[in-house]
């Protein structure tokens, strides 16, 4: 049987370790039961991974700093106060929206549908690639709690900000639909871009639905709802 490379299996264990804190949380997450998932032995895991704190370590390195060029030294160190926290807090600082940025900074839009579509496909977007990474910092949060203000406090609340501010921007000129409260609109569309992106995919529901008609759909429903019918 061919030698499987470090890399591959260091990319794999990093797959099955998000899959398995996403699911279960950390103090549920079984070093053993990642090892057998990606195809390997207990002690096999451990010239990969020091301990269970490097292997969620490991996480967050396989979705913010590491590439399959650049891998860390084997096996990845136990990490120090504060460490993990710290890639986290990089890592999300470092994912941008672009279109949101240049929609907060533009008052006078020249197709203000094509600007929130944009906004929303942007959204979208991230959510559908980073849902697994997502669902760990929300589920293990629970048993973390500087983990849960990084998240919660700051990355997520910053979110909403944003979106709730371009909304109620663009309702007080009558550019989009005025709603009772933007901020609750600006929730609206988050978590329905949330349960379509991300959470079908974790239920019986996953398979019911093609992607690209899904995103679609979600996308032109938001955007009907929110944009006057003269400014389409």
């Amino acid at each position: 049987m061919p030698r499987i490379p470090a890399r591959q299996r260091l990319l794999e264990i990093a797959r099955v370790a998000t899959e398995q804190f996403g699911r279960l949380g950390y103090r549920a997450t079984k070093t053993a039961d990642v090892a057998a998932k990606a195809g390997m032995s207990t002690g096999s895991l451990f010239t990969y991974v020091e301990s269970k704190e490097a292997l969620f370590h490991l996480v967050f390195l396989h979705w913010f700093e590491m590439s399959s060029e650049r891998l860390p030294d084997l096996p990845v160190a136990t990490p120090g106060p504060g460490e993990t926290l710290g890639v986290i807090e990089a890592g999300l600082a470092h994912i941008q929206m672009p279109r949101m940025r240049t929609a907060l900074a533009d008052e006078q839009p020249a197709d203000v549908a094509q600007e929130l579509r944009e906004i929303v496909e942007e959204r979208y977007a991230l959510i559908e690639r980073y849902w697994p990474l997502i669902a760990v910092i929300e589920r293990c949060s629970v048993e973390m709690p500087e983990l849960e203000a990084a998240w919660f406090g700051l990355a997520r609340a910053g979110t909403f900000e944003e979106l709730g501010t371009y909304l109620k921007r663009r309702m007080a000129v009558g550019m989009l639909r005025t709603m009772p409260d933007a901020e609750v609109a600006a929730r609206v569309v988050t978590e329905s871009l949330s349960w379509f992106a991300w959470h079908r995919r974790e239920g019986r529901d996953s398979a019911l639905y093609d992607d690209d008609a899904v995103r679609r759909t979600v996308i032109e429903f938001i955007c009907a709802a929110l944009v006057p019918q003269d400014r389409r």
